[in-house]
């Protein structure tokens, strides 16, 4: 059981950011499963290596988990409307940096895979932080920053797959 636990809280947080997907508006209740879905996302990594229970499998679950966590939470802004169009562009062009990374790695290593950065690491907390910080800062200053963030994060991810000699499953530790 110890050897799954990870896997089991990575699973966890798609079913709840599947949840999240219900919300028209941002909640208490809304919050609350978005909070787990962040602090799921914090134990689920260092639970798999403290259990020694890395693997493909979780660090791929792990990447679901997050991209439904942060599509629901980005559903959810477009419906009350926080995310303009230049906003969700610059997300889809930053999210081709990060397919074109896993593409790479299939290429080079043949397997589809999205690398754990460091600046990876610091876009997931930017965007977590999100719905919390908009009630201290503009919207529009806070989206530059995370297209900003996004930006870099994506090109890391491109450059660790490029030059690395075998898969880095995990950059960030």
């Amino acid at each position: 059981m110890k050897k799954h636990i990870a896997n089991i809280i990575s699973a966890s947080r798609i079913v709840v950011s599947l949840i999240l997907f219900s919300f028209s508006e941002i909640t208490t209740l809304f919050l609350a499963l978005y909070i787990y879905c962040g602090f799921s996302d914090l134990i689920d990594g260092p639970i798999a290596r403290k259990t020694g229970s890395q693997s493909v499998t979780g660090a791929l679950l792990d990447t679901a988990g997050d991209v439904l966590t942060y599509f629901a939470l980005l559903k959810i802004l477009i419906v009350i409307g926080i995310v303009p169009f230049w906003a969700l562009l610059w997300f889809g062009i930053t999210l081709i940096g990060f397919c074109a990374s896993a593409v790479i790695a299939k290429i080079r290593f043949k397997k589809f895979y999205f690398v754990h950065s460091f600046c990876g690491k610091i876009l997931g907390v930017t965007v977590f932080a999100l719905p919390l910080a908009l009630k201290f800062i503009n919207s529009d200053i806070y989206l530059e920053i995370i297209c900003a963030v996004s930006s870099i994060a994506a090109v890391e991810s491109i450059i660790i797959q490029l030059k690395s000699k075998s898969l880095k499953t995990d950059s960030a530790s």
